[in-house]
């Protein structure tokens, strides 16, 4: 296999990878959001936690919002880790390599990328819950089209290099967030809101009902 080959399935891996788990963020960002404040800087730092998380905790300066967070996350054109900008580069990687590709793979990631235009880009909280789950779908079917259709060949296991290491990068932000940034000053280890957290997380990474 050529390296170049071998790089853009890789690459293709971890952005399907990334969109994924950004939107999983997003996602438990808003349920963390909805737990009642108890000071001025609790919004910001729930917001926060989420920028930490995507690796980028300095982008938005000290007060992220809601708002700069959800749009930096999702869809900002100069941030090259958003989700629309992580499915693009996964189609432009795979159409590339085509032919090591199979149709249903190809089909699955240029779908999800077609349909960034039809989701626009939703402000209302409830429209952007259904763009992340939208995002969740896409990326699944990615996944699936992978394991069911994909020969277990070199392009197969560089697919799958560039996801797992994608995927231990982002765990290991998790919870190092979990515990540096999350918790508030003062809150009893194994608490309610420590408790609320860790479940939180671990549905983040679909691991609540293994658990």
């Amino acid at each position: 296999m050529l390296s170049r080959t071998a790089d853009s399935l890789y690459w293709t891996g971890r952005y399907i990878e990334r969109a994924d788990f950004l939107a999983r963020i997003l996602e438990a960002t808003l349920r963390l959001a909805a737990i009642p404040t108890r000071g001025d800087g609790d919004a910001e730092t729930v917001w926060a936690s989420a920028l930490a998380s995507a690796g980028a905790p300095k982008a938005l300066g000290r007060s992220p919002t809601e708002k700069s967070v959800r749009e930096y996350l999702a869809f900002a054109p100069d941030n090259a880790s958003s989700i629309t900008a992580c499915i693009t580069r996964a189609r432009t990687n795979a159409r590339s390599v085509r032919t090591a590709l199979t149709v249903e793979l190809w089909e699955a990631i240029n779908g999800a990328w077609n349909g960034l235009e039809e989701q626009g880009q939703p402000t209302r909280r409830d429209e952007f819950a259904r763009f992340l789950e939208w995002v969740k779908t896409v990326t699944l079917s990615v996944e699936g089209a992978t394991s069911w259709t994909m020969l277990r060949n070199d392009g197969y296991y560089f697919l799958r290099l560039g996801a797992a290491i994608e995927r231990a990068d982002n765990t290991a932000r998790l919870l190092d967030v979990k515990y540096h940034l999350l918790l508030p000053e003062g809150e009893r280890v194994g608490g309610q809101l420590d408790y609320f957290q860790w479940t939180t997380l671990l549905r983040e990474v679909s691991a609540l009902t293994a658990y």
